[in-house]
C-alpha cells in the first residue's frame, strides 16, 4: 500500500503545507482521504492525476478538507479531450449526500458521462481492495476518522480529532498513524490533538509508525512537536511533509 502526504497543513495558507489531503494506491485504486483547496494541483505535482481517482473518503465538511472537491469534479466534466466515464465515489460522514446536494451540485451540476456515488458510512464498508472502519471523532458534529486495511497492512487517519478512546481501538496495531497534531502542547485547543496526547495514541494502541499531521505554521521549530510526542511515545515518530511517499 502505498501513501503520499498531498497536504500536512490546515486552514491557514502555507508556502511549506497544502490543505489537508491524502492518497492512498492498492492494486490499481486511487483514493483521496480529504480534498482540501489545492489538492488537484498537488496529485499533479505528485505525479498522479486527479483524472485517475476513484473515490475520495470525507472526514468531515469544514472547508479546509472538502474546498477541493468541487474543482475536482468540475476538472472531471471540463478538461479537454478527456471523457471521465468511471464513476467517482464520495463516502464520509452522515449528513454527506445533503452537503453534496446543498454545496456541491448547485454550482457543478450533475456530470453527464460518469456517475458519482455517494455512501454515508456508519462503521465500515468493503471498498476493495480495502476494508475500511471508521471511528467518531471529537471534533465536530459529523466528523469521522478512518481505517484503511489491505492484506496485513493498515493505516489510520484521523481527521480532525481530540484524544479519544475510540481513536485508540481505531488505530490498534496499526502500520501507520497519520494524526491531526495542529498545536504544540502549550497550545492545547478542543477538537485537535498535542503532540503527547497524538503520542499517547500511539503508544495506546501499539502503533509501529506515527506521523504528526495537520501542522499549523507556528513561531516555534517543528522539531519541538517531535520532543514533545517522545515524552510519552518512544517508537517511531516523524513530522508529516508534503509529497512524502511511505510504502507499507
Amino acid at each position: 500500500m502505498k501513501v503520499i502526504i498531498l497536504g500536512s497543513g490546515t486552514c491557514v495558507p502555507s508556502f511549506k503545507r497544502s490543505a489537508p489531503a491524502y492518497y492512498l494506491e492498492e492494486e490499481g485504486r486511487q483514493v483521496l482521504i480529504d480534498c482540501g483547496g489545492g489538492t488537484l494541483l498537488q496529485l499533479e505535482k505528485s505525479g498522479r492525476s486527479y483524472k485517475d481517482l476513484d473515490a475520495v473518503f470525507i472526514t468531515h465538511p469544514h472547508p479546509d478538507h472538502v474546498a477541493g472537491i468541487m474543482p475536482l469534479i468540475h476538472a472531471l466534466v471540463a478538461t479537454p479531450l478527456f471523457k471521465r466515464e468511471k464513476g467517482l465515489l464520495l463516502a464520509g460522514p452522515k449528513n454527506l449526500k445533503k452537503f453534496y446536494e446543498n454545496c456541491i451540485i448547485p454550482v457543478t451540476g450533475s456530470p453527464k458521462t460518469f456517475s458519482i456515488q455517494i455512501q454515508e458510512i456508519e462503521d465500515k464498508m468493503d471498498y476493495p481492495p480495502f476494508r475500511v472502519f471508521t471511528a467518531n471523532t471529537v471534533h465536530s458534529e459529523n466528523s469521522l476518522a478512518f481505517r484503511f486495511e489491505c492484506g496485513s497492512k493498515s493505516v489510520v487517519i484521523t481527521g480532525d480529532a481530540d484524544y479519544d478512546r475510540e481513536l485508540v481501538e481505531l488505530s490498534k496495531n496499526c502500520d501507520l498513524l497519520i494524526a491531526d497534531c495542529s498545536f504544540p502542547d502549550n497550545m492545547k485547543a478542543r477538537g485537535h490533538m498535542t503532540p503527547k496526547e497524538c503520542g499517547l495514541i500511539a503508544r495506546e494502541a501499539g502503533v509501529k509508525k506515527l506521523l504528526l499531521s495537520h501542522l499549523h505554521s507556528l513561531p516555534f521549530p517543528d522539531s519541538d512537536r517531535i520532543k514533545q510526542c517522545r515524552q510519552v511515545f518512544n517508537g517511531d515518530v516523524s513530522l508529516a511533509e508534503d509529497f512524502l511517499e511511505i510504502e507499507l
